[in-house]
């Protein structure tokens, strides 16, 4: 049984061996590689030398532990992306919000007659000229600062 699969696998390693790749050149310019030659028959042959593999290259095998430590490793990743994203997306929705209430505060100093607040006693304290100007700038600051 051994001797027959060892003759198949040499079988197939010198009809490997033995296959040829053909470069050419079509009419505009492109550079085509193929086991079969073109219709034209111009075309160089290349010799495919299969290389066997270092044994630097050969994968180790897989230990349990390892695979768990892998697994672990990806899933806190995902997590921490996941995380990295969902605050990204409140952030910019706080963002959101803060250049809509400092939108709204100017356009309500802009329209408003008369702007007034609330002293500690309930009673109304208007806003004089002077100071709605520099509440105007204050407030086209911020929404400068918020509406990015």
């Amino acid at each position: 049984m051994r001797a027959a699969i060892a003759l198949l696998a040499l079988a197939l390693c010198a009809a490997a061996h033995a296959q040829s790749m053909y470069k050419w050149v079509d009419e505009k310019g492109v550079t085509h590689f193929s086991s079969d030659p073109p219709p034209d028959g111009r075309a160089q042959k290349i010799e495919v030398k299969p290389q066997s593999p270092s044994p630097e290259a050969q994968p180790k095998p897989l230990r349990l532990e390892d695979v768990r430590k892998r697994a672990l490793e990806l899933r806190d990743e995902r997590l921490a992306k996941e995380k990295r994203e969902e605050d990204a997306k409140r952030e910019a929705e706080n963002q959101k919000q803060r250049c809509l209430r400092a939108q709204n505060q100017l356009e309500s100093l802009r329209r408003s007659r008369r702007v007034y607040s609330m002293n500690e006693r309930g009673e109304r304290v208007y806003m004089e000229d002077k100071d709605r100007a520099a509440e105007l700038e204050r407030a086209q600051d911020a929404v400068s600062a918020a509406c990015r």
